[in-house]
């Protein structure tokens, strides 16, 4: 008796053991032609020739939940591009969303999740994501950069494949197909009762677009009404003189430069 109560709770504390064991891998970016790269220090997933269509998400183990793609754009560039970005780019795939900005302000420091975004409840084994595991490979390309406007896609249910059972069926695209060099995108999957537990994405599955630039991003921004007030008298090489009148006033006449 004494023999088989030492086995039963030698058993019980395995099995206690095994489920404290047990915990929700990260999310890893994927695509066709994708490639692991190290760029700046950073370990990334570089997107394919394919660039941002037909990309997706796998997670270990397989697991489903409320997906949310998320966009990390460099605030290299105005806040008018990203937002003329997110007006006119959709995401499809089995579903499709539009895109929304988090915020005009950018995430510039701290962690993307529970600092920028306000996300307090995550599934155990979930990484959390600095800053610093991404800006390195997007300062590469533009070493103005400091941090990233985010855009959020909410693709609602799905069921994510485990990397060995292949790559998920549910692929997503953006509609254009264009987006910002040295961007990056990320997803979390909320799990668990009411979709709470945010399982974010591993650092090295971040899905990196090296370019090039697709409309917005491609364009200039447009010059304020001053700047181009400056370029215009510029241009024309067109002076003001003050000439003192004879009552002591000031006026102001033209000349060539």
């Amino acid at each position: 008796m004494r023999k088989l109560l030492l086995a039963t709770t030698a058993l019980l504390a395995l099995s206690s053991m095994a489920r404290a064991d047990v915990v929700e891998d990260p999310l890893l970016g994927f695509c066709t032609g994708c490639t692991h790269v190290n760029i700046g220090g950073n370990d990334v997933t570089l997107l394919g020739a394919n660039g941002v269509t037909n990309f997706g998400f796998n997670s270990a183990p397989n697991n489903s939940g409320d997906l949310v793609l998320k966009f990390l754009i460099p605030n290299s560039f105005t806040l008018t591009q990203v937002q003329n970005f997110a007006g006119s780019v959709s995401v499809t795939g089995t579903s499709s969303s539009a895109m929304t900005l988090v915020s005009p302000t950018p995430w510039t420091s701290g962690f993307l999740e529970s600092n920028y975004l306000g996300i307090t409840s995550f599934a155990a084994g979930a990484p959390p994501n600095p800053l610093a595991a991404w800006l390195g490979a997007t300062q590469t390309l533009d070493p103005t950069a400091t941090g990233y406007y985010v855009l959020l896609a909410d693709m609602g249910n799905y069921d994510l494949n485990t990397p060995g059972q292949g790559n998920s069926p549910d692929l997503f695209s953006l509609n254009p197909a264009f987006y910002a060099q040295g961007g990056f995108i990320v997803a979390d999957l909320f799990t668990g009762p009411n979709h709470t537990l945010d399982v974010t994405t591993a650092q090295s599955g971040a899905l990196f677009f090296n370019g090039p630039n697709g409309t917005p991003f491609s364009v200039p921004p447009v010059p304020e009404i001053s700047t181009w007030a400056m370029m215009l008298l510029g241009f024309l090489g067109v002076g003001l003189v003050g000439m003192r009148r004879r009552d002591g006033s000031r006026s102001f006449r033209m000349i060539s430069a």
